[in-house]
């Protein structure tokens, strides 16, 4: 099975133009980073522009959603087979920091740490999906949100809406 997966190019002005999503996921991850200095403190945290992967993909049939016939209040389809997705987000934090050098003089830099969250979700699809044919699948980042929880520890959390394209 072969997977088209591309990036969902919008502004939030766009969503008035586009039709109604049907199969679709919204999904949060979550990575807890902790920074390997004891003498480092973190004054400004950017992000870069994550970068998603589709690892593996694969349709089950499930036979509990055959019992919910119907579709949810924000029009997602809730029977029909399952699309399981694996994937993973690389993204980069620029970390600007202070540090305690010899003599207690404070020293400015700019750390850079690149990492990734994996994650796995499933989309329900229509049951007459082959499983032979191309998956068209679309993604939107909606948010990332960067936290400092303690003197060396940040939070990352990225909220995104995966969508098969019938």
């Amino acid at each position: 099975m072969e997977v088209n997966f591309k990036k969902m190019n919008c502004k939030l002005s766009c969503f008035e133009e586009m039709p109604p999503l049907e199969y679709f996921k919204q999904l949060n991850i979550y990575q807890n980073l902790h920074i390997n200095s004891k003498n480092l403190d973190i004054s400004n945290i950017e992000n870069t522009s994550p970068n998603v992967e589709v690892y593996s993909t694969k349709i089950i049939d499930s036979k509990v959603t055959e019992s919910i016939k119907g579709t949810s209040l924000e029009g997602q389809h809730l029977s029909g087979k399952n699309l399981i997705i694996v994937g993973n987000t690389n993204m980069s934090l620029i970390l600007e920091c202070t540090s305690k050098g010899k003599k207690s003089k404070n020293i400015k830099k700019r750390e850079i740490i690149n990492f990734n969250m994996p994650f796995s979700t499933f989309i329900v699809i229509p049951d007459d999906i082959c499983k032979t044919k191309t998956i068209d699948l679309r993604y939107l980042i909606e948010d990332i949100t960067i936290a400092k929880v303690s003197k060396n520890q940040v939070l990352v959390s990225l909220t995104m809406l995966i969508q098969y394209i019938d």
